[in-house]
């Protein structure tokens, strides 16, 4: 990765930072109510997955940079919707645009730092760079947060976060039209691949690859379980923490668990390198002890005990997140690289949507730990059942996944 492909992330992830750590406070207080937030949020994820698989396609076809363009043309549609709206129905439209950013975002740059990164120096480093790409995200959007709720204190509002998000995104822009270019894919150069014989290829490597399948299938309750746990999070600890003006300290939750999550993808990328035939045995294991943070984190009644917890659920969930990623980019080639990105993404949100609709109705009879302990236990059974695959076939498996490559 270059250096400015690495500050360019890291102020992507920042400007998001900036507003992450009290956006649903920000939501609440332009009209949505409890019951309406998972709502809105389901909303979002219906709108990514609507254009998750063909903004990937578009990205591998035609350009990861201008899909890049194009999703922070709708994150700056969607600050400005909330910017100047004060009911529901500008905030639906608000996050149908957040949707449209997210999904034309999802796997655009990533892909295309990869891509060239395995051009420039081989298949060798691909641990090395998925693994730096998650420390860049996790220390933009830590230090975002940081800033975000140290803002949110000292004004009293939250319209510094949403100007700066909007500042921030401009520059983005700039920066990527100016300074990024586009390497073409060694396969599709000099020659346009059609669209349906893209989807074809895109199916056959998912059908021939059972790892694939298995980890996409994960994918899905992660999704649920950070629905349920960025919906609620905030309103959460308002209600169990002591503190006097406590904005503050939900930005400094947040950039606890940004910088959990970064020291798992340092941790992450050194297992994997000791450890290269065993990467699912990490995987399952990693998801193993995240769903137990979870459910230790569903019982904590202190203002500790809660930021501890938060900080459990992201450190491992940061060591399983790399080994998964590394997992898929070793399976997937370059030409389809954004398409199958965004088919990872795709599936999350259908985790994001359902945890959604499951949280709408069941909020008033569970509460915050109800909904937790639930998702816990999902996971827990998921993560349960890969491990136990992949210690009696870990090996077959890999050998599959190389196989498949080819």
């Amino acid at each position: 990765m270059t250096r400015l492909q690495q500050v360019i992330m890291v102020i992507n992830q920042f400007s998001v930072g900036i507003v992450l750590p009290v956006l649903n406070l920000i939501l609440l207080e332009r009209g949505a109510s409890l019951q309406t937030l998972p709502l809105l949020f389901v909303v979002y994820a219906v709108t990514v997955m609507c254009f998750e698989m063909p903004s990937g396609i578009c990205a591998d076809l035609y350009g990861r940079r201008t899909m890049f363009l194009l999703s922070c043309g709708f994150q700056l549609i969607s600050f400005s919707l909330i910017l100047v709206g004060t009911t529901t129905v500008w905030l639906v439209f608000a996050m149908i645009f957040n949707g449209l950013g997210r999904a034309f975002s999802s796997g655009s740059l990533d892909a295309l730092i990869i891509d060239q990164a395995i051009e420039r120096s081989g298949e060798e480093v691909l641990s090395k760079v998925t693994s730096r790409l998650a420390v860049l995200e996790g220390i933009g959007l830590g230090l975002g947060s940081i800033l975000g709720g140290i803002l949110a204190a000292v004004s009293g509002n939250y319209l510094i976060n949403i100007v700066l998000r909007v500042v921030f995104t401009v520059v983005i822009v700039c920066l990527t039209l100016v300074h990024i270019r586009e390497m073409p894919i060694p396969k599709t150069r000099g020659q346009r691949v059609s669209l349906l014989a893209h989807l074809k290829e895109g199916g056959q490597l998912v059908g021939a690859a059972p790892g694939l399948c298995l980890i996409l299938g994960g994918v899905f309750f992660l999704g649920f379980f950070l629905s349920t746990l960025e919906t609620y999070w905030q309103p959460a600890f308002m209600s169990v923490t002591t503190f006097p003006n406590s904005s503050w300290i939900l930005g400094f939750i947040a950039c606890v668990g940004f910088f959990a999550v970064t020291l798992g993808n340092i941790i992450a990328q050194r297992i994997l390198v000791t450890f290269k035939n065993r990467w699912w045995r990490i995987f399952g294991i990693s998801r193993i002890i995240f769903a137990v943070c979870l459910i230790l984190f569903a019982v904590q009644k202190n203002s500790f005990g809660f930021i501890f917890g938060y900080m459990g659920i992201y450190l491992f969930m940061g060591v399983s997140n790399v080994t998964e990623s590394t997992i898929i980019n070793q399976l997937v080639p370059n030409h389809l690289r954004a398409s199958l990105l965004s088919l990872n993404s795709f599936i999350l949100q259908i985790g994001v949507m359902s945890a959604g609709i499951f949280s709408s109705f069941m909020i008033g009879y569970l509460d915050f730990k109800g909904i937790w302990l639930t998702t816990g236990i999902l996971l827990s059974v998921y993560a349960v059942t890969v491990t136990v695959i992949t210690f009696e076939k870990g090996n077959e498996t890999n050998k599959a996944i190389k196989q498949s490559e080819l």
